[in-house]
């Protein structure tokens, strides 16, 4: 297990807890939070990869124990102090020292809803032709560890199946270094015996969004 945040599929944790009320915030302060993170999309480094990245840098402990929307106010607090736009004394008092100007342009609270149903397109032109099709079998790779992947430990150096091609998309571990790159997408189709033991003799299919430079030929 390359971070504490890619455990999935991997340690016996037992069965996911689902809220029966399937209700998305259980405090006040959680909802805030949220609104939060619709306003605070502000710098052009801040892409969706990097706040990925940074909130898998988390100590495993707050990350196993710490709330979900709590992981959220930590990511944004380690991102505002790494730009320059607050310190960590101005966080933990929740008040600026003045000597940084705020933006004139600030989000109100009417806002956030219309900012939460904005859409953003991660297609981009492709310059070359996909190298797989529907069908083919290929090999997941094994990544090293250290940086953000959308390749999880699970299904590395597994073979699967390409079950769709979902055109050219933004490549997010280039994305978590600020670097825009765009790579072919397919859904890789894995059956979960080759994935897990327990799987043996069971007919259940596990499909992921994988980019190409994540696949070889099988």
């Amino acid at each position: 297990m390359s971070r504490v945040h890619d455990m999935g599929g991997q340690l016996p944790a037992g069965r996911i807890v689902m809220d029966a009320d399937e209700q998305p915030f259980h405090a006040e302060w959680e909802a805030r939070m949220w609104g939060l993170n619709e306003a605070m999309w502000g710098p052009d480094s801040w892409t969706l990869d990097w706040w990925r990245y940074v909130r898998e840098l988390i100590d495993p402990g707050d990350y196993l124990n710490r709330p979900y929307f709590d992981q959220w106010m930590q990511t944004f607090a380690a991102m505002m102090v790494d730009s320059g736009i607050a310190t960590v004394a101005e966080i933990a008092s929740g008040k600026s020292d003045g000597s940084r100007p705020l933006e004139a342009s600030q989000m109100h609270a009417a806002d956030v809803a219309k900012a939460a149903r904005t859409t953003r397109d991660f297609r981009r032109p492709a310059a070359t032709a996909p190298t797989f099709k529907p069908g083919d079998k290929v090999r997941t790779r094994f990544l090293s560890e250290g940086f953000h992947t959308r390749l999880p430990a699970y299904a590395m150096g597994k073979v699967g199946t390409i079950h769709a091609y979902r055109g050219n998309h933004l490549f997010p571990d280039a994305g978590a270094k600020g670097q825009e790159v765009a790579q072919h997408l397919y859904t890789v189709s894995f059956a979960a015996a080759d994935l897990w033991p327990e799987g043996l003799g069971r007919k259940d299919n596990i499909f992921a969004d994988l980019w190409e430079s994540y696949l070889e030929r099988a």
